[in-house]
């Protein structure tokens, strides 16, 4: 095993990869490497050899073994937390990536009172589409006598 920082960095970098970490959690989940496998459409072998490659590469035992299937050891557990980390990590950056990505785009909820949905509301609806033509836009009529907090909290105006 590699004994500073730095050689721990580049090693794991060039060992780990993803789709073993998506291995793993597949075997953990479904307690056996022939289950994983189907569950992950590829052999039997391809998942014992991602999980042989784990374990050299984090250089302990990440599975119990048995004839009933297998259980992660507390190293095993250790790396499953941190994989589920990294997934849960990588999918909130691409959800910011997305959003970055697709600025100017979304629903709009608009509520007015029924004389302005004739009147000014169509030209301002217009003009923001020409600007952002991702965004949707829904407009509603508003009866400002009536309680509204429900569509308001709903995100429906």
């Amino acid at each position: 095993m590699p004994r500073n920082a730095k050689d721990t960095d580049s090693h794991i970098g060039r060992r780990l990869k993803l789709r073993d970490l998506q291995i793993l959690a597949s075997v953990a989940q479904h307690g056996s490497m022939a289950k994983a496998a189907t569950h992950l459409a590829t052999t039997q072998p391809t998942v014992s050899q991602a999980i042989a490659d784990l374990e050299a590469v984090v250089g302990v035992r990440l599975f119990d073994r048995s004839t009933q299937g297998v259980v992660p050891t507390v190293y095993g557990d250790i790396l499953l937390k941190c994989g589920t980390d990294a997934f849960d990590a990588l999918k909130q950056g691409m959800r910011e990536i997305e959003f970055h990505a697709t600025s100017g785009a979304g629903d709009v909820w608009i509520g007015c009172a029924e004389p302005a949905l004739h009147g000014y509301i169509p030209a301002v609806i217009q003009r923001l589409a020409q600007l952002h033509p991702k965004i949707v836009v829904h407009a509603a009529d508003v009866n400002p006598a009536e309680n509204e907090f429900d569509r308001l909290r709903d995100h429906k105006l």
